[in-house]
């Protein structure tokens, strides 16, 4: 029994150290990808909070109702800013039009970080698009900073797209989509590798999976070595 759970421990973690895939039950089941070809920055994604904690924190002005997703968008949304985001860093730079990013990406002394500000449901109650066909959301969330380097993320039922917004101010963030339903509001920074705080730091998302392992292996230790 005991090399038995060790081996499937071990496999579990061999397996997982190469990707990470979102639950089948997402809306969005996929994959972390490989970055752009030449990207040299470190990125990292935060999750600031929970579902509920997001929708509780999140408003939006009149016509537009806000509500929780559940947890397993939370965790799509995360893999969306690795892969939308973070991946081609470059790209996502001259999407926001920042020259920041843009730098950035090429710069081994760089760390890119995308922290998810809110991830929530967003509906028309009364809203109606515009001329061009677009909803103009404004978003309300007290950790929006006027200048942040803002980007959208918005699932349109079959992936994520990103938006560059319309606006950032304190406290908010205006944007266009075509349709609505989850939307993430993402804020990337980014800093030096050199100057970056040894702890707090969000970690890889696969290394997860392998602390999990190992704590799971001692609990089975406990009850299958006793």
């Amino acid at each position: 029994m005991k090399k038995k759970v060790l081996a499937v421990l071990s496999a579990m973690m061999v397996l997982t150290m190469g990707t990470l895939t979102v639950s089948a039950a997402s809306p969005t089941t996929s994959t972390v990808e490989a970055a752009a070809s030449g990207q040299a920055a470190t990125t990292s994604v935060k999750v600031l909070a929970t579902a509920a904690e997001y929708a509780a924190a999140t408003t939006a002005d009149a016509g537009y109702d806000v509500a929780a997703v559940s947890d397993t968008i939370v965790s799509a949304a995360t893999v969306a800013a690795q892969n939308n985001l973070l991946n081609d860093v470059a790209a996502t730079g001259k999407l926001l039009n920042n020259s920041t990013l843009t730098q950035a990406a090429a710069d081994p002394s760089k760390k890119v970080t995308a922290e998810l500000l809110t991830v929530v449901e967003v509906n028309p109650a009364s809203a109606e698009k515009d001329a061009n066909g677009n909803y103009v959301v404004t978003l309300k969330h007290t950790d929006i900073k006027s200048g942040d380097m803002i980007a959208v993320l918005h699932y349109n039922g079959t992936s994520w797209d990103t938006i560059a917004p319309d606006s950032v101010a304190s406290g908010k963030v205006t944007f266009a989509t075509p349709s609505l339903s989850p939307i993430s509001i993402v804020k990337l920074d980014v800093t030096d590798v050199k100057a970056a705080p040894k702890t707090g730091n969000a970690v890889p998302a696969a290394m997860f999976v392998v602390l999990i392992g190992i704590a799971g292996a001692a609990v089975c230790g406990k009850k299958y070595f006793a």
